[in-house]
């Protein structure tokens, strides 16, 4: 092969050079040093230098020696090293709040077209929102919320993890079932009895999350719901340009304008009743009768009553309570006595739930003491009623006859 040949014949030259060499210098300082030596000894050094190169190259390796030699000098040698391997490094978790911002204001923050304090307002950021930062400065950041975008002093926002913090602090969270009739537990537990069932797509506020348990606000109630069937995001403010606040001040102009038309509109029905009311209201006139025969204790008993039902209506009003109870106690079909008029069951409610009990011990006004001095001499001003009650939770459908005075209604 041409590489044996040629390495072979590289390295015997080099061999036989290197020993001429040393022969060439030594034939020169024989003859400088002894010029007058003869031929002979010049011979003699030659043949000695014949003789050096036959020895050189009996101790020249074998062709096949030399080449295998060559072949393992070329040859790669495998060094077995440790792999050099770059220090491996943990990825770290990316919040869901990388790259946002909350607003840190009590009130609202401006959203500007430009990065300059006298740009126009393009829209806001109340309290409570946020959004995705486009591009942050020292002074000003881009920003993106809602349908706005703009720039925004940067000294009223958080970034990254103060701004998820702040999310969590002021957002809400809400909870959507995802799939249908699905059962909203008393306790977390699968145990625990239910309060009912929610269907896909249902919203619940959500106040806790406990294992595997979604805490929620249920028809006023604390319910769960298992995390295998909800989704919970956190929710929170976004941005209002100025046109969406201008069409919401709009749209609460008119619901305004609405309401209150709507309570003048009731009012004047209201109004409208109450003359219908009044006008089917019958005058009663005043009939003198023969005075009523009664101890002290009866009297003081009826002006107690007077006083109870009737303490902050006009003098008439009282004085149609007293004969109500007279009327009664001339029926005999409540009692035959004041006593047993008064405290019929499920008749005068002052009587069972303490009132009467309470102006006995305090005394009635004058008033009702009169409205009943006159009741029982005779002055009735109600003959033919026997029942009354406040007008705001009267029936007058139900009535054959009645008469207003003052806030009560006198009918039978």
């Amino acid at each position: 092969m041409r590489l044996k040949s040629r390495m072979t014949t590289v390295a015997t030259s080099a061999a036989v050079m290197a020993m001429s060499g040393m022969l060439v210098v030594g034939a020169a300082e024989v003859t400088t040093r002894k010029d007058s030596e003869n031929k002979t000894a010049i011979v003699k050094e030659v043949e000695s230098t014949d003789m050096l190169m036959d020895e050189v190259a009996n101790v020249m390796p074998a062709e096949t020696e030399i080449v295998k030699a060559a072949e393992e000098t070329e040859a790669p040698t495998e060094v077995q090293t440790e792999a050099e391997t770059e220090p491996e490094t943990k990825e770290q978790p990316t919040s869901a709040f990388t790259g946002k911002f909350m607003v840190n204001v009590d009130e609202y923050l401006n959203i500007r077209a430009a990065a300059d304090e006298n740009s126009d307002v393009v829209g806001k950021l109340y309290a409570g929102a946020g959004g995705t930062v486009l591009e942050r400065g020292e002074e000003w950041t881009k920003i993106s919320s809602g349908s706005v975008e703009g720039y925004v002093a940067t000294a009223y926002i958080l970034f990254d993890a103060d701004a998820e913090a702040k999310a969590n602090e002021v957002g809400t969270w809400k909870v959507t079932v995802l799939e249908d009739s699905i059962r909203i537990r008393k306790l977390p537990s699968t145990e625990a009895g239910v309060w009912g069932l929610a269907e896909q797509n249902d919203v619940y506020k959500c106040t806790k999350i406990i294992d595997g348990w979604l805490e929620i606000n249920y028809d006023g109630e604390i319910g769960y719901v298992s995390t295998d069937y909800a989704k919970v995001e956190l929710v929170i403010g976004q941005a209002v340009s100025r046109e969406e606040e201008l069409e919401q001040i709009r749209r609460e102009e008119e619901e305004k304008a609405a309401k209150e038309a709507e309570a003048k509109r009731k009012e004047e029905e209201a109004k409208a009743e109450e003359q219908k009311i009044a006008s089917a209201s019958k005058f009663v006139e005043t009939v003198q009768t023969s005075a009523y025969n009664v101890s002290e204790n009866d009297v003081y008993l009826l002006a107690c009553l007077v006083c109870a039902e009737a303490g902050y209506e006009p003098y008439e009003g009282k004085l149609a309570v007293a004969n109500v109870v007279l009327n009664r106690l001339n029926s005999g079909a409540y009692g035959n006595t004041m006593s047993a008029v008064i405290y019929a069951p499920g008749q005068f409610s002052v009587a069972a739930s303490g009132r009467l009990a309470s102006v006995m011990a305090a005394g009635p006004n004058s008033e009702s003491i009169a409205a009943a001095k006159d009741a029982l001499s005779g002055t009735n001003n109600v003959p033919n009623y026997s029942s009354f009650r406040s007008c705001g939770g009267a029936n007058y459908s139900n009535y054959n006859n009645y008469s207003i005075i003052g806030n009560q209604v006198f009918y039978n």
